[in-house]
């Protein structure tokens, strides 16, 4: 085994964070050992998705890193911010890489996977890290429903034994099912904008702070 430090890298728009992030989050660490959670959230989106302020996301994602294991890192809004530079995930995974020491499981959903092969350099994500594929109860992965390429893709660097993500820096996906990941930020958006049931959906805190700033009232806000 290597003596690493085992870190996720989270990242996402978190907008806003909520609980099945979270949940999501706290099974990477009891499930495959991870010792950090990095919350990345994003600075620009490559899809030309609006995104309410950075610094609103950035304070939502602090107020629930009172857990010892979580992070959250402003790289990828720096980027957009000093160098107006689109949030990809190679470029994140560079970066982080060149920390020593280090093991680094990228973390992302079963849907987002399935279309992998629109991002930037996709192919090249596996040289800086584990992928941590998270199921999702409503988006089951079946390699037969992939594009072919990312099908390969899938199956040549798929292991299910944990600890082959201790024995080796990177290279390796690894399939997480979490039954309670059940809704997206999109249907927070939605609940929030028609003033219905989020309680089982934020955390009190994050709600609370939602409230307070007046966020999510209409649809494309980016107050």
């Amino acid at each position: 085994m290597l003596d690493n430090e085992l870190i996720g890298l989270f990242g996402g728009a978190f907008d806003p964070i909520h609980n099945a992030h979270i949940s999501i989050a706290e099974k990477c660490v009891e499930e495959i050992g991870l010792q950090k959670i990095i919350f990345i959230p994003t600075g620009s989106s490559p899809n030309n998705k609006k995104l309410t302020n950075y610094k609103h996301r950035l304070e939502m994602i602090n107020l629930i890193c009172n857990n010892p294991n979580f992070q959250v890192s402003d790289f990828e809004i720096r980027e957009y911010i000093n160098k107006k530079k689109i949030s990809y995930t190679i470029d994140t995974l560079r970066f982080f890489s060149k920390q020593k020491k280090c093991t680094f499981f990228f973390i992302l959903g079963s849907d987002a996977f399935s279309s992998i092969n629109s991002w930037h350099k996709w192919k090249e994500l596996l040289k800086y890290s584990h992928i941590i594929i998270i199921e999702r109860a409503n988006n089951k992965l079946y390699s037969d429903n992939m594009p072919t390429e990312v099908q390969a893709f899938f199956e040549n660097n798929l292991t299910k034994d944990i600890n082959d993500l201790k024995k080796y820096s990177k290279g390796y996906i690894f399939v997480l099912p979490i039954p309670m990941y059940k809704y997206s930020s999109s249907e927070v958006k939605s609940n929030l904008k028609n003033n219905t049931e989020i309680k089982s959906m934020l955390p009190k805190i994050v709600q609370e702070y939602i409230s307070s700033h007046k966020l999510y009232l209409d649809s494309g806000h980016i107050k």
